[in-house]
């Protein structure tokens, strides 16, 4: 029996296709709609490896010690607004400041990977967390 290529590795070969082979056939309307399609299937792929990642854990945990409590990823996230909104957790909680920026650069990770800003970011980023121990 041969095992089938995931689902990225799969999305991956449209993505390829549509760029390499049908665009260029294409008039610029219809390539710029083909160029827009393999645009979503990147980032459909993207979402599905950083899924594959086990990322949502990272962030449910990151939310457990905002809020205190465990559930759901979204269930977490309602109540860490419902906690901003009520003034309980404010810009100045570094839990949450580290949230937030964790969480944003992984939605342009998926969105725009080759994004120079978020490229600079994510390089901060991580010397911001080698310079400093996981617990503060």
């Amino acid at each position: 029996m041969q095992d089938l290529p995931d689902n990225p590795a799969l999305l991956a070969s449209v993505e390829a296709f549509l760029r390499d082979e049908v665009m260029p056939q294409m008039e610029p309307a219809e390539a710029f709609r083909a160029r827009v399609s393999a645009n979503v299937l990147g980032m459909v792929r993207r979402h599905l490896e950083m899924a594959s990642r086990d990322d949502g854990h990272d962030e449910r945990e990151q939310l457990h010690q905002l809020t205190g409590k465990r559930g759901t990823l979204a269930g977490l996230t309602t109540e860490v607004c419902r906690l901003i909104a009520e003034g309980s957790l404010t810009p100045d909680n570094p839990r949450l400041r580290d949230y937030l920026w964790l969480t944003t650069l992984n939605k342009v990770a998926v969105d725009q990977p080759k994004y120079s800003g978020y490229r600079r970011a994510r390089e901060e980023w991580t010397a911001y967390q080698s310079g400093f121990p996981k617990e503060y």
